[in-house]
Parts: structure tokens; C-alpha cells; sequence
């Protein structure tokens, strides 16, 4: 009998361990990209301080990105500038994460009005309704935003945020990460890989974001997120049916076509749930398709503002 099963792919353990701490080459767009103006603010939404960047000029209208679980607003940084020329882009960076307050408890709807309050001081209101955007994690934060406050925003674009029916929701926080010291800063940057693990051919935005994804302690170097931020988070998921009724501006879901969370089956439950919403798979991308394709994300989202989508 043939064992026809697809074979189990090896994933990375060290992506950047071959390069020894030194920097892979880069794209000149990607350095020029890195070149580009840019403002730095902070933020308060209930005693905590709520970091954040934005590229292009204040009055253009606005889009607010939300990054992922773990992760920080320098994720954007192969999309920030390119969007910012037609927009005042403004990434955030969740209590917990980035360069952000760490909290005693975390909330989903707590979560969202930092987004909204950061990107009002952003800039991102400016002009009137913005969009917003959000990566994995950041894609169920910007939900929670159109249910609380969809009135104020002109739409909501999901990234590979899985949402699948109630009977398949992982129910169960996600493990303790993070936390460990590191003695130099190139011993740190060698264990750098993504979550949820996937290849990327892209090494030296993998290197960017891992060099952000690190600060200076006492005894060396960690990396920035709550390493207790899971078991500190506090939220109900929702059934589908029901968040869609809640949802007060359009939405629209992007994936990476070779997404291992969201597979075929979860991508066409969500077609039948959100009838409406404009759907989009990036080729040649996972999970982290704002790592493996950023261009291709960047301009299918200038092409979706400018089809009209998310007009009054």
C-alpha cells in the first residue's frame, strides 16, 4: 500500500544563524524604504503609554496598521513608505509588544482603542474615516474595532487572521514565550524565528524585525513582548455569525495563499460568512505575507482603496 501523504516540511530553527550577526544583503527598496521621513509619537489609553510611527503627510487620508501577536509597528516597514505617499499611515504597537507599556490584563476592545487613540494623535483621523489593517493577531484586534467603533472607520482589512466556526476555535492560551537574557546581542538575534514557524525567502526583513524586536536589560538582551502576554489576555471569541451582524463598515480579508492557518476549508468557510467582502490571495506567500510578498500586499491595498471600496 502506497503512502500517498504529503511529506512534513523541515522548518527553520535559526533563519538568521548562517549569517552570524551581520546584516544580509538588502534590496535598494527596501534601504531607500528605510530612508524615507517618518514621525514618532506616544500615546496613553488607561495609564499606559502606546508607541507609534507614521510616514506620509498629515491631512492625506488615513490607515492605521496593526501587527501581529509578539511582534511590533517595525513589521510595516517594507509597507509604511510605499503607502505613504498616497496616505498618513500610522503603525501601532500593542500594550505588551513593541516599544509599548506592558499591562497587568490585556482586552481586545482595550486593545482596539489604543489603536483608535494612537491614531487619532497619529494623524490618521485627520482627513476623516481611515482605514485600518491588521496582521494575524492585529487582523481579530481590527474587528473588535468594527464592532465597537465601525462607525468611525471607512473599512477594515484583515490579513491571515483564521476565522473559523465556534466548534474549531482553539480554546486553550497559547505557551509562556520569551523572557530569557541574553548575554550579547548576537546570541539573541541568532534565535530569532517566526511565529507561527514558516520559511521565508526574505532574510533580511527577518533580520530587520528581529533587530527591533530586541532591547538592552540588565545582564545583556531580551527580546520586547510580555512574556506573559497570553496568559494575561483576557477575550471571548465570538461566534462569526454574530461578529458579522456587529460589524459596522465594510470589511475585507486578505491571505497568503499557501497560508497554513488559513488553509482552503477555513478561507471558504469565511467566503460563506462575510458574502460581501472582497477576498484576495497573495501568491507565493504564507502566514506572514507582509514578510514573503510586501510589495504585492502593498499594492493590492493601494488597488483596493482605489477601487472604491469602503466609500460612503
Amino acid at each position: 500500500m502506497t503512502d500517498s501523504a504529503a511529506p512534513k516540511r523541515e522548518l527553520p530553527t535559526a533563519p538568521l544563524a548562517r549569517y552570524e550577526g551581520e546584516k544580509p544583503e538588502t534590496p535598494d527598496w527596501f534601504t531607500r524604504a528605510l530612508t524615507e521621513p517618518f514621525e514618532s509619537g506616544v500615546s496613553t489609553v488607561k495609564d499606559a503609554s502606546i508607541s507609534w510611527k507614521a510616514w506620509g503627510k498629515r491631512g492625506k487620508p488615513g490607515l492605521i496598521l496593526i501587527h501581529g501577536g509578539v511582534a511590533h509597528k517595525q513589521w510595516w516597514d517594507a509597507l509604511g513608505p510605499h503607502l505613504g505617499r498616497r496616505r498618513r499611515v500610522v503603525a501601532v504597537d500593542l500594550t505588551g509588544m513593541g516599544d509599548s507599556d506592558w499591562r497587568d490584563e490585556y482586552r481586545m476592545e482595550l486593545y482596539a482603542e489604543e489603536v483608535r487613540t494612537a491614531g487619532h494623535d497619529g494623524g490618521a483621523f485627520d482627513n476623516g474615516k481611515p482605514f485600518i489593517a491588521g496582521h494575524s493577531f492585529g487582523g481579530f484586534v481590527s474587528m473588535v474595532a468594527t464592532m465597537t467603533y465601525g462607525a468611525d472607520l471607512k473599512g477594515a482589512v484583515i490579513l491571515d487572521s483564521p476565522i473559523k466556526p465556534p466548534d474549531e476555535q482553539r480554546s486553550s492560551p497559547a505557551p509562556r514565550r520569551g523572557g530569557k537574557v541574553y548575554d550579547r546581542f548576537e546570541d539573541a538575534l541568532l534565535r530569532f524565528r517566526l511565529l507561527p514557524n514558516q520559511p521565508c525567502d526574505n532574510d533580511w526583513l527577518l533580520d530587520h524585525i528581529a533587530r527591533e524586536s530586541l532591547k538592552a536589560v540588565d545582564g545583556g538582551w531580551t527580546w520586547k513582548f510580555d512574556p506573559a502576554l497570553w496568559q494575561k489576555l483576557v477575550h471571548t471569541r465570538r461566534d462569526p455569525m454574530e461578529m458579522m451582524k456587529a460589524i459596522a463598515c465594510p470589511v475585507a480579508f486578505f491571505r497568503g495563499a499557501q497560508s497554513e492557518l488559513v488553509t482552503d476549508e477555513v478561507w471558504g468557510f469565511m467566503k460563506a460568512v462575510f458574502k460581501d467582502a472582497p477576498m484576495v490571495s497573495i501568491p507565493e506567500a504564507e502566514h506572514h505575507l507582509i514578510l514573503d510578498q510586501p510589495l504585492a500586499v502593498c499594492t493590492a491595498l493601494d488597488a483596493l482603496f482605489a477601487s472604491g471600496w469602503g466609500q460612503d
